[in-house]
């Protein structure tokens, strides 16, 4: 039973932010936030039923555009992908969340490279000034990354699409975790 709340301590520790420490994300959506929280606010719909209640020609993803449904991978429990979200009045291509253990472990936006400039100012006016590391080559722009004990952003400009990576620290451990587990339970 100890054991158990240690675990359990540990984890909810690793998953959630310091006092004081504001979380990474965007818009509503930050890291380490419940599957259940975000079900409700963005107001997720299950990919699967939506696509077989088509009446017109998008399906009903809600009133944000998530699509979720179940993974059985060790990254992720749940994945859901929004096309509708807007950022700072531009559209982005996509949003992507992965939940792992009921919790946001990993997310990731792009943009079309039009917006790269606008995606780089948002995220400095939401969490200061950047890390910067040069590219790999001269043609590459700069790569952004933004850190805590907790959390890192990571933003780039590819060779079409603006993508920033939004990860917790503790996001490694519980895809260990699920693999460890997921070993166990096949043997």
């Amino acid at each position: 039973m100890i054991k158990r709340f240690v675990c359990g301590f540990l984890f909810f520790a690793a998953t959630t932010t310091f006092a004081g420490e504001e979380p990474m994300g965007v818009l509503d959506i930050t890291l380490g936030a419940s599957y259940g929280r975000l079900e409700r606010e963005l107001d997720f719909r299950d990919i699967n039923t939506a696509l077989a209640q088509i009446k017109g020609v998008k399906p009903d993803l809600g009133k944000r555009g998530y699509g979720c449904m179940k993974r059985d991978d060790p990254f992720a429990d749940i994945g859901c992908v929004s096309h509708d979200e807007k950022l700072d009045g531009f559209e982005t291509r996509e949003i992507r969340l992965h939940f792992l253990h009921g919790r946001l472990q990993q997310f990731s936006l792009t943009a079309e490279l039009q917006y790269y400039d606008a995606v780089v100012g948002y995220l400095r006016r939401r969490h200061g000034e950047p890390q910067r590391a040069e590219a790999g080559s001269a043609e590459s722009a700069p790569v952004y990354a933004w850190k805590s004990e907790s959390e890192q952003v990571i933003a780039y400009r590819g060779k079409d699409l603006v993508f920033v990576s939004f990860e917790l620290a503790s996001y490694a451990d519980a895809v260990k975790r699920k693999r460890a587990g997921a070993s166990l339970q096949c043997s």
